[in-house]
């Protein structure tokens, strides 16, 4: 039975937690995000509540309550950011006749490459390549230093190369261009 004791407690205090604060922390997020996103994000920061309840100290909950708001709420713009850079070079490239365009035989060779390296890899080309994030810029989202993402990069960028020549046994020519003109930000 004790632990049947510790789960009401800890939705007691949960609820309470909701009940202190939760309008305080909707405002905040409404300030930043508006509306429907900021009732989502409410209900993402008391999920965190809930599942990390043991570690919150007694008299520290508002605050903590908001550094977790305050990370979701960034991460929200973040994931934003990157939504809205994808529609503007989605957009960019489906206007620009001039630009380059790989044959579908490469594309799916890339693509096959990119599905053999483990995760880490394929984040760390995405982001400097797709999403066209810098060094510093792909660290701060990593959550390492800019050397430390030089380093990923290298490793990640011979992984693919690795991965890729494997995959192409003989070249594939392409009446558009070659594979050096597609992947000329890779270099």
């Amino acid at each position: 039975m004790p632990d049947a004791r510790r789960a009401t407690a800890d939705r007691q205090r949960l609820t309470d937690l909701f009940r202190r604060h939760g309008d305080a922390v909707f405002a905040y997020a409404n300030d930043r995000l508006g509306g429907d996103d900021a009732q989502d994000l409410v209900s993402e920061v008391f999920a965190v509540a809930w599942r990390r309840l043991a570690t919150i100290k007694e008299g520290q909950e508002r605050p903590w309550l908001f550094g977790v708001a305050r990370r979701l709420v960034l991460q929200h713009w973040r994931g934003r950011a990157v939504h809205a850079a994808l529609q503007a070079r989605l957009h960019s490239q489906a206007h620009d006749e001039t630009e380059y365009r790989p044959s579908t035989s490469q594309r799916v060779d890339v693509m096959a490459a990119l599905a053999e390296l483990p995760e880490i890899d394929r984040e760390v080309l995405l982001l400097r390549y797709w999403y066209d994030f810098n060094g510093r810029e792909s660290a701060k989202v990593l959550g390492c230093t800019t050397a430390a993402f030089a380093v990923r990069l290298h490793r990640a960028r011979r992984r693919f190369e690795d991965a890729y020549g494997h995959r192409r046994v003989e070249p594939k020519p392409s009446p558009i261009g070659d594979l050096a003109a597609y992947t000329r930000g890779l270099e």
